[in-house]
Parts: structure tokens; C-alpha cells; sequence
């Protein structure tokens, strides 16, 4: 019995720092520089942040938040670089792995040529 309770402690402490320091969403995306921008059509502000990236010539990934796989992935991603998922404003921008709510135009940029 003794035996069977360290095994659990270890395993339960072992998936902990999983979460913690483990991939668990905190890697890039892509292997490039990149921008994804999740948010809704009938956001406004997520659609500034469109207009806004495709006028500085930034090429960027867009994904609907309403998708339901979309969402969780989002909220994995979001969970592992401690940002609430509980409620949060759109869009959420991932650069090069960063994830951000609703960030600057400027601190997008910036981030994504910091991984040229």
C-alpha cells in the first residue's frame, strides 16, 4: 500500500510539472515567425486588428473563435501561459508564441520581427 501511494504522489507531481514547464500549448505554433489572431467576424475590435496587421503587411492566421475545436485549443494555449479563460477579450493574438489579449498594433509587430 505504501508502495502504491509514493507511485501516485510521483505521478500526480510528475503531471503537475507537466503542466507547468511541459509543451502544454506554451511552444510556437510553426517553426517560423508567425502571427494567429483569434477573435469573431462581428468583433470589432478583432477585425481592427485584421485591417490594422494587413495595412503593415504582416501575414497572419485568422481563427474563429466559435469553432468549437478552435476555442479549445485557444483555451489550452491560453491556460498554459497563465491568462484567464474564464472571461477575456477578443481578439487574443498569438506571435511567435506569445499570447496576448487584445495587444497593440505595435507590440505585435514588434514581437513578430524580434523572430526574423
Amino acid at each position: 500500500m505504501k508502495n502504491l501511494l509514493i507511485i501516485l504522489a510521483i505521478t500526480i507531481g510528475s503531471y503537475q510539472l507537466w503542466l507547468k514547464y511541459g509543451d502544454g500549448g506554451k511552444d510556437p505554433l510553426y517553426d517560423e515567425p508567425y502571427v494567429a489572431v483569434y477573435g469573431r467576424d462581428s468583433c470589432s475590435v478583432t477585425q481592427k486588428m485584421l485591417a490594422e496587421l494587413r495595412d503593415a503587411g504582416i501575414k497572419y492566421e485568422y481563427f474563429v473563435v466559435d469553432d468549437e475545436a478552435t476555442a479549445d485549443k485557444l483555451h489550452s494555449r491560453m491556460e498554459a501561459a497563465d491568462l484567464s479563460t474564464r472571461r477575456y477579450n477578443l481578439p487574443v493574438v498569438d506571435t511567435n508564441g506569445s499570447l496576448v489579449v487584445r495587444p497593440t498594433l505595435d507590440y505585435v509587430i514588434s514581437t513578430y520581427n524580434a523572430g526574423l
